[in-house]
């Protein structure tokens, strides 16, 4: 088996944009490009398969199975073509990913595409309640002029982008598409909605059209709940165990 592409049909675009929203640090990209495929209708056109994927497959309702895959959905707004890819997995081994991004900008190069956007998240290893910081890099320092004034923070410190994030930018560079990342600020060990809501807020402003995000908005505050009782779990716990070590050292005393 290879790295293939499984066309249902081809669209009809004109200067489609590529977006993509694979599993990542957080979950952040591919919640972003599942909500957007979601509330932009988007239609699946194609399907890519790889060896590269992890070694499993997915039970879906009914019983039934099917391989690991990433998809390529079509989108009409504002005036735009988009093409929106999400997915079930990245690569597993290094040489995969490299495969995996090329045949995804092989698909990019067919239908013409000139500008790609990328999502993921910025692993801080932190949690918090306030609204995540959105950063980006870009493949050309025209574009940084171009963006920077749609809410972003420029990433300037260096360091890789591991993954088709950051591979499908460079590779892309490579064929002469234009390329913008960004990256929202993300604990990085937790799904997160919210990093993923400031990602989408931030591209969709630079696209010029909304969604509505109150499906994002009302995950993200399961995930306080949820995140907030876990916390008070944790201090009882440690208070419970202070006075266990004190009342021990009483008696031993």
């Amino acid at each position: 088996m290879r790295t293939t592409v499984k066309f249902f049909y081809k669209p009809k675009v004109k200067n489609p944009i590529l977006i993509e929203g694979l599993p990542g640090m957080g979950h952040v990209g591919k919640l972003a490009a599942e909500h957007l495929v979601s509330e932009l209708n988007a239609k699946r056109f194609a399907e890519l398969r790889s060896p590269h994927f992890p070694h499993h497959i997915y039970i879906e309702g009914g019983g039934l199975v099917r391989m690991v895959r990433n998809d390529f959905y079509g989108a009409h707004v504002a005036g735009k073509d988009l093409i929106i890819l999400v997915g079930d997995s990245q690569a597993v081994t290094p040489e995969g990913h490299y495969e995996i991004a090329e045949k995804i900008l092989e698909v990019a190069g067919k239908l013409e595409v000139k500008e790609i956007f990328t999502l993921g998240g910025y692993a801080t290893g932190k949690y918090s309640n306030e609204k995540p910081k959105v950063v980006a890099v870009f493949s050309h320092p025209e574009l940084m002029e171009k963006y920077k004034s749609f809410g972003i923070a420029v990433e300037v410190n260096g360091g890789p982008i591991i993954g088709a994030s950051g591979l499908l930018l460079g590779l892309g560079r490579l064929r002469g598409m234009d390329g913008v990342c960004l990256l929202g600020e993300t604990h990085g060990m937790i799904v997160d909605h919210k990093s993923a809501q400031s990602v989408l807020e931030v591209l969709t402003k630079i696209l010029g059209f909304s969604v509505d995000m109150s499906a994002l908005e009302t995950r993200a505050k399961e995930t306080e709940k949820l995140i907030s009782r876990v916390k008070k779990e944790m201090e009882l716990r440690a208070m419970e165990e202070r006075r266990g070590a004190e009342e021990e050292a009483w008696y031993i005393g």
